[in-house]
């Protein structure tokens, strides 16, 4: 048997049989039709899995790799073909499956085109004034809008009527006011973790608003319109219905007129509609329960669920566990999407608990919490120095039970799903109080019988989750870490980058300023020595011959000299030479006669540079001064440009 046939056996052989036989890997019945394919090689029947939730057939066309036949993927877009060039084995091995879909393509190709997904839609959520999340709805023909919050255990949708005394606060539907509304004369209801909802069936036309503001329509929606609510009631202040995004696969046998089923979900009349679609796809983006206007949540309906929130390489797939029997609370239905983890364990501090044996748990973003058994949550609060058992403070009153804890405690929570684990700590675990206490979203039940575990919105706003709905067989969970937000990626880029040369920045004004300061020092000092100089020779002129007289001169200095002396040139003849003083007793006198000074060959200046010389001086001395004050006050400069880079910094 060669390369293709080895493959065509591995992966195709389980579908070449009789319109009988199930496929018992995937527990659902083959399609009747069958296709024959003739070739020089062989001549068999191939019956391909089109109602799967896995990759129909045409996923050879991609010629990537074989195993993806099987492999699940978040979707059911058709991938184009590509081929490997530097996989040589890839294009050995499906050479001959060009020659076998070309002598089949006349049955493929309609397989292929048959059904065109539709793009996604992005449904955004809101919160109301209890932190639940919100989805505005539409009914009838769009006069009647509401408010709807959801949740996953049940697939039913259920809406206040007209006729409810006890929804108080929120806007009620009137079905005779609609022209789409559809009695279908029966009662429906379900006992979802303790609470009871029941109401009159009908069919309705329904339209939820996306994120660009358009509507997404699902006609023809089963809705059960409530007249009074039972324990655990949900509708008012502002909250008017609950969609239930289950599948409706695990509801006991009813005790009402109307039986609700698969079809009656959402995902079952989008199929009915869609008779082409293999599965019902979605993805859930969700914030931590917040009382704070939002839209940063969001569900992505109907098609590809958005890639480019989660770590695609991380996704790891979990069938759920239908018809569990056991384990669930008092009085309530198994929930619909419910899977089995592979175990949990908490830090705090230094100390570690958990349990690693196998969970059955459901997922649930009505309630905001995490729910464990309560022998397994007393285990984590015995661990926290300082909790406290509250039961006000329950979020499921009757049927949890909760802690107060230290605000200051340092915890992290961890859930191993397959070969992921995913963790949360105290930023989501410990939830602020307005009273300045704190308390520990992990809860226990208050029923200790009950050994199933409940992921809420607190947990589930951590990951990304997509849900695969199949028309027939179990329905699947896509667990996967978040992607880092690109804007915190640019973000750590640019403050990075800005810091760094900011850092580099300082350094080099740090230098230049040590320099700057050791050169200012050594001019300073040259400067001093320069002034002292300048201070001796202001008292010291010397004496020189005298010459003929002159008309008397204005005085230079501002005082007059200590002793009378006759101005150059002030006798007419020539008297004897009087020899000058030495410059030591001149300076020890401290004054001189106000003579016209000489330049260093001791020629006499001129009066017109004689009034100007004492001017210059006192610039060059005022000059030293100046200097040393620009200097001053550029280094103050910079250290004040240093201290303002180092706090923006």
């Amino acid at each position: 048997m060669d390369a293709w046939q080895q493959l065509f056996a591995k992966h195709i052989g389980n579908y070449i049989s009789t319109p009988a036989q199930i496929d018992t890997r995937h527990h659902r019945p083959m399609p009747e039709r069958v296709w024959k394919c003739s070739s020089n090689l062989h001549e068999t029947e191939v019956r391909p899995p089109v109602t799967s939730i896995y990759e129909p057939i045409q996923s050879l066309l991609s010629l990537r790799d074989a195993d993806a036949l099987f492999r699940p993927r978040p979707s059911f877009f058709l991938y184009p073909p590509t081929i490997s060039s530097n996989n040589s084995g890839i294009m050995r091995t499906f050479g001959r499956t060009r020659l076998l879909l070309a002598l089949c393509s006349v049955h493929l190709f309609p397989l292929v085109y048959a059904f065109t997904p539709p793009a996604r839609l992005d449904i955004p959520l809101h919160f109301d004034s209890l932190g639940r999340y919100v989805l505005p709805i539409a009914m009838g023909d769009n006069t009647q809008h509401f408010n709807f919050t959801m949740s996953m255990s049940t697939g039913l949708t259920f809406v206040a009527g007209n006729n409810c005394s006890t929804c108080n606060d929120t806007n009620l539907y009137n079905e005779s006011a609609s022209p789409t509304a559809q009695s279908l004369s029966g009662q429906e209801g379900v006992n979802v973790l303790g609470g009871s909802f029941n109401g009159s069936a009908f069919k309705e036309d329904c339209a939820m608003t996306t994120l660009n503001g358009s509507s997404w329509d699902y006609p023809n929606q089963t809705i059960l319109v409530t007249n009074n609510q039972g324990a655990g009631s949900i509708f008012g202040d502002g909250i008017s219905g609950l969609v239930g995004l289950g599948t409706n696969k695990n509801l006991p046998a009813s005790n009402y007129s109307y039986s609700a089923g698969f079809d009656d979900t959402i995902f079952g009349a989008w199929l009915i509609q869609h008779p082409d679609a293999p599965y019902f796809s979605y993805g859930m983006q969700i914030r931590p329960p917040a009382q704070i206007p939002s839209t940063s949540s969001s569900l992505s309906l109907a098609s590809d669920p958005d890639s480019s929130a989660y770590v695609n390489d991380e996704l790891i797939w979990l069938s759920t566990q239908d018809n569990v029997t056991s384990g669930f609370l008092s009085n309530s239905d198994q929930p619909d999407w419910t899977v089995e983890l592979d175990g949990w364990s908490a830090k705090i501090g230094s100390d570690t608990v958990g349990n690693m044996a196998a969970m059955v748990t459901s997922v649930d973003p009505y309630y905001p919490d995490i729910y464990l058994p309560f022998s397994q949550a007393q285990l984590i609060h015995d661990a926290i120095a300082g909790a406290v058992s509250q039961d006000s403070l329950s979020t499921i009153p009757g049927r949890s039970q909760a802690w107060t804890v230290p605000c200051n405690t340092k915890i992290s929570f961890t859930v191993a799903i397959g070969t992921q684990s995913f963790t949360t700590d105290q930023s989501v675990l410990i939830v602020a109080q307005s009273d300045g206490t704190c308390v520990s979203v992990i809860e226990g039940w208050t029923d200790t019988f009950a050994s199933q575990y409940l992921l809420g919105a607190r947990f589930m706003s951590q990951i990304y989750m997509i849900f695969n709905v199949p028309r027939d067989g179990a329905s699947q969970i896509g667990f996967a870490p978040l992607a880092q937000s690109k804007s915190k990626d640019i973000g750590a880029i640019v403050g990075g980058t800005v810091g760094g040369v900011a850092g580099v920045l300082g350094l080099g004004l740090l230098a230049f300023y040590l320099i700057r300061r050791r050169q200012d020092n050594v001019f300073f000092r040259r400067a001093a020595v320069f002034e002292e100089e300048a201070k001796v020779a202001s008292t010291v002129v010397p004496y020189v011959e005298q010459a003929p007289p002159t008309p008397a001169q204005v005085s230079q200095f501002g005082t007059p000299p200590v002793t009378p002396s006759t101005s150059l040139f002030a006798q007419s003849e020539p008297g004897p030479i009087i020899p000058p003083p030495s410059y030591q007793e001149a300076s020890e006198s401290g004054a001189s006669p106000p003579v016209s000074p000489r330049d260093a060959k001791t020629r006499h200046l001129h009066q017109s540079s004689v009034s100007s010389q004492p001017t210059n001086r006192t610039s060059e001395i005022s000059g030293v001064s100046g200097s040393r004050f620009v200097s001053f006050v550029s280094n103050v400069s910079v250290i004040a440009l240093y201290i303002r880079l180092i706090i923006y910094c």
